[in-house]
């Protein structure tokens, strides 16, 4: 399998596809593309990653060539890393994750100067210099300019992700005594524990410990079904299931069943919306892979929705240029809600709690007043012929 290239990234085996070669050089097809864009020739640059074994020898091997000023984030999930780019007032940022995947894959997600990741023509560029530029006779550089900043990042970003939920119900959840499972699988959701207890959730951690993966990375129906038993055993409202980075969520309910992403998106987009000052004047941007379900509640609000091509870029991208009031791809329960701009599991869990809290009901009864839609996905490899 070669290495894949795309507007949401680029990733590839660790060791065969990925080298730490091809991983700096395409960091230097990303600084090229900086240097052009802000006219720095040492741009600022916020660097962060995942717990994949492989991260810190990725980020070691870009920040010891790259001549430009870092911020290490360290391991840290994909929201804070994205979010800290704003924070620390950066020139872009490097995300080594390759999100959903199994552990021996790895990646880069480049991020814009407001912590986006980038557009398609932006990310065009970054592949073209990547393969088109000459990167002979690189060499490490002496003096380093780092700043390590792992703690402040994630305190920030808690602050920021409570904010946002605290507009509509932090001291209802506090109120509320839930208690719930947290499943980061060796991620970097682990976070979450900490941030939700400082509202008051009971939090449950499985597979906290960074780096072990217990379970396929992607959480969905099938990785996430042992979850129940956990759930039962500490008498626990739901639990949470995240990918690798932290941007991904899916929830398995008391019940033994699944709400799917889709509908994790509707619930917030419910919530939102009901929130909101004459909502008929408001949008809601979703892709056109996400169900009707959705669909069918920005409808009952009198809403508008737009719909755009696969790919968070082309979500936050209509988002801002629209704006929308919240946006999201059903496929992942990753959420986007301003100012944040990606999906963001952490954010999306505390926003389900709120509307559990405000509702007063178990998670599993507030979904059954969605409209019914049934969704099967599956990813299927192929052989070139």
């Amino acid at each position: 399998m070669a290495l894949v290239e795309s507007f949401s990234g680029i990733r590839g085996i660790y060791g065969k596809d990925l080298t730490e070669s091809t991983a700096v050089r395409y960091a230097l097809a990303y600084l090229s593309f900086l240097r052009g864009k802000t006219g720095k020739k040492s741009p600022k640059v916020v660097i962060g990653q995942d717990t994949r074994p492989s991260g810190v020898k990725i980020s070691d091997a870009i920040m010891g060539i790259l001549d430009c000023s870092f911020i290490d984030v360290g391991i840290a999930p994909t929201p804070a890393i994205e979010f800290a780019v704003r924070h620390f007032e950066t020139d872009g940022g490097i995300i080594i994750t390759a999100s959903h995947n199994e552990p021996y894959w790895n990646g880069f997600k480049f991020l814009e100067d407001n912590g986006a990741v980038l557009s398609e023509k932006s990310m065009g560029q970054v592949i073209q210099n990547f393969r088109v530029g000459s990167f002979k006779g690189f060499h490490k550089i002496q003096e380093r300019r780092i700043l390590e900043v792992n703690a402040e990042a994630i305190k920030e970003y808690a602050s920021f992700i409570l904010e946002i939920v605290g507009r509509i119900n932090t001291a209802g959840v506090r109120d509320s005594g839930q208690k719930i499972v947290v499943d980061p699988n060796g991620g970097t959701a682990a976070a979450a524990k900490k941030i939700l207890e400082q509202i008051g959730v009971g939090v449950a951690g499985v597979n906290m410990a960074y780096g072990e993966f217990n379970r396929p990375v992607e959480p969905n129906e099938d990785s996430l079904v042992y979850l129940k038993n956990i759930i039962d055993k500490n008498n626990a409202d739901f639990a949470a299931g995240f990918d690798c980075d932290g941007d991904r969520i899916e929830i398995l309910m008391k019940n033994g069943r699944l709400l799917q992403g889709n509908c994790i998106l509707a619930l917030v987009v419910d919530e939102i919306l009901s929130k909101t000052d004459n909502p008929k004047n408001k949008v809601v941007v979703i892709n056109d892979a996400t169900s009707n379900v959705v669909r069918d509640v920005v409808r009952r609000y009198g809403a508008k929705l737009r719909e755009v091509e696969v790919g968070e870029t082309n979500v936050v991208g209509e988002m801002y240029s629209s704006g929308a009031v919240i946006g999201g791809e059903g496929s992942s329960g990753g959420v986007v809600i301003p100012p944040s701009r990606c999906r963001d599991g952490i954010l999306t869990l505390l926003m389900i709690l709120s509307i559990v809290a405000k509702k007063e009901k178990k998670l599993h009864d507030i979904a059954e007043e969605l409209p019914k839609y049934y969704t099967s996905r599956k990813k299927i490899e192929f052989k070139k012929a």
